[in-house]
């Protein structure tokens, strides 16, 4: 009788786990992509890296005025994290608004161009594990600020920048130019912010603000200081976290470059970084 009993509960212990295993394997066993990444395929048969970037976003990026070479701190970063595979990484001057475009036609393998990610990028594009997070900020000049009797208090918002009737500069395809688009701002928007940044503090300015994000405003602070035109930050607040971008199906080409970053990270080196570029 107990024999019977204990084949009874054997089969039936068998037959209840069968079941479950039907139900549950599609979360307890990992299931094959069969997507192939040919980015990470091609990268790996040419031995380096194709990345687009715009170097006129100084710490992050910039052009040597000695060497003529693209320059920065996301530069190292990505240069630490290629080294880490092995690897070596070709630098493209591409204009910002056509970076993306060009990751998603595989014209390039990876876009590093203090990138912010937004909702609407993650439709589009992949992104590695942030490297920073920034500050939007609206700048002026000293000057401009006196003169229109503008406090710490006068600006809480964009509705505030578009009720003061001021014109703000950008740069064409950032998340500031569509901030300030959706909030009915005027502006004018450049195919750098640099351009930006010369136009308001030029005698004959179209633009009176200039809105953008650190740690470039913390530099350009600093660079017209230096030339002795002081400027003001006259609303910030938090903004988005900063990263690289590739394309939607390289899965595999992203899971190495963010075991890369994460090494970088662990290792104190992203620390040493930020330092060497005060990013």
């Amino acid at each position: 009788m107990a024999k019977r009993l204990t084949m009874v509960l054997v089969v039936v212990m068998l037959i209840v786990g069968f079941g479950i295993g039907i139900v549950a394997s599609p979360f307890i066993i990992s299931t094959s992509n069969s997507t192939t990444d040919t980015v990470w395929a091609n990268i790996e048969k040419r031995g380096y890296i194709n990345v687009g970037t715009d170097p006129s976003w100084p710490p992050y990026e910039e052009i040597d005025n000695q060497t003529n070479a693209i320059v920065g701190f996301e530069v190292d970063l990505a240069n630490a994290c290629a080294q880490q595979l092995g690897l070596t990484i070709h630098w493209h001057d591409v204009s910002f608004d056509d970076i993306i475009t060009e990751v998603q036609d595989g014209q390039l393998d990876m876009g590093v161009s203090g990138f912010s990610i937004t909702p609407d990028r993650l439709n589009s594009v992949a992104f590695t594990i942030p490297h920073s997070t920034t500050e939007a900020q609206l700048i002026m000049l000293s000057s401009e600020v006196s003169k229109m009797h503008i406090t710490n208090n006068t600006i809480t918002s964009l509705a505030d920048v578009k009720s003061l009737g001021l014109t703000v500069g950008t740069q064409d395809g950032t998340t500031e130019q569509q901030e300030l688009q959706t909030a009915g701002v005027s502006m004018n928007s450049w195919d750098s912010f640099a351009t930006a940044i010369q136009d308001m503090a030029s005698a004959n300015p179209s633009v009176q603000a200039v809105y953008a994000e650190t740690p470039i405003t913390t530099q350009w602070i600093a660079q017209y200081a230096a030339l002795g035109v002081p400027i003001s930050v006259v609303y910030q607040h938090p903004y988005y976290p900063c990263a690289f971008v590739v394309d939607k199906n390289a899965q595999t080409f992203l899971a190495k470059f963010d075991g890369a970053i994460t090494t970088i990270i662990s290792t104190g080196q992203m620390d040493q970084l930020k330092a060497k570029w005060n990013a």
